[in-house]
């Protein structure tokens, strides 16, 4: 994933990790995205499906801010243990979103 103009590479399970648990924190009880940045972070989880469906990843994924943000109000500020397990990526959502 690209993040700004750093790169930050997942190995498989933790993309099905982060896929998972986007699809968990990004939605509410009617499985709705609560915000169109749970929105974008849900179209980054429908990427990281078919790239772990296809085995591999052609391009890295270029998130935009919508997806950062959203990544950092529904999975870095809540401290979900597998988003933690992802110290670079929390690291990049949080300088990127300036804190």
């Amino acid at each position: 994933m690209l993040i700004g103009a750093a790169e930050y590479p997942l190995a498989n399970v933790d993309a099905a990790r982060l896929e998972h648990t986007i699809r968990r924190r990004c939605v509410d009880e009617r499985h709705l995205p609560f915000d169109d940045d749970a929105r974008a972070c849900l179209q980054l989880a429908d990427v990281l499906a078919e790239d772990l469906a296809a085995g591999a990843s052609p391009e890295p994924i270029d998130l935009g801010m919508s997806h950062v943000e959203g990544l950092r109000k529904y999975l870095v500020e809540r401290d979900d243990v597998a988003v933690q397990q992802l110290p670079d990526l929390c690291d990049a959502v949080k300088r990127y979103c300036g804190g």
